[in-house]
């Protein structure tokens, strides 16, 4: 499953960048997130109850940032296993500056799943996903303190 797209911040780049990496405000913006805990530096251990159909359970797993260039870009990897399967997948997120006062985030990533959860098929899984992604950067916007983002998909 693939998935890219952009969204746009009304915040400057540094201010989203220390947001991206705090540990309490991912745990408050991903959806479903009951757990972020820090393991090391840049690994987290975190435990998701999500509530979408096609995706419903409650997962545990592993994400580690790698590739760090301070202020523009990191990459994720991520593992985890639940009631509907496992995934495995990695991700990039790329900052630039959008404007005066602005920050475009762009993401793109590729994960595999495993499981129950991979004969619902990768329409249904992306579209949920898309859902999940959307929910993250609105909370993402509001932590920052602006209003609504701009998102689009690639």
């Amino acid at each position: 499953m693939n998935l890219s797209g952009t969204y746009v911040v009304k915040a400057d780049q540094k201010m989203v960048w220390h947001t991206l990496l705090d540990p309490d405000a991912l745990q408050h913006c991903l959806p479903g997130c009951q757990e972020l805990v820090v393991q090391g530096p840049d690994q987290y251990q975190a435990t998701l109850h999500i509530g979408i159909a096609a995706m419903k359970g409650t997962y545990t797993g592993k994400v580690q940032i790698t590739e760090r260039q301070e202020l523009t870009r990191y990459k994720l990897l991520v593992e985890g296993t639940g009631s509907g399967g496992r995934v495995r997948g990695e991700g990039l997120l790329e900052l630039a500056p959008a404007g005066p006062e602005g920050t475009k985030i762009s993401y793109r990533g590729d994960a595999q799943v495993f499981g129950p959860i991979a004969a619902v098929g990768q329409r249904l899984l992306s579209g949920a996903a898309r859902l999940l992604i959307g929910q993250f950067f609105k909370c993402l916007e509001r932590q920052l303190g602006g209003g609504s983002g701009a998102e689009s998909e690639a």
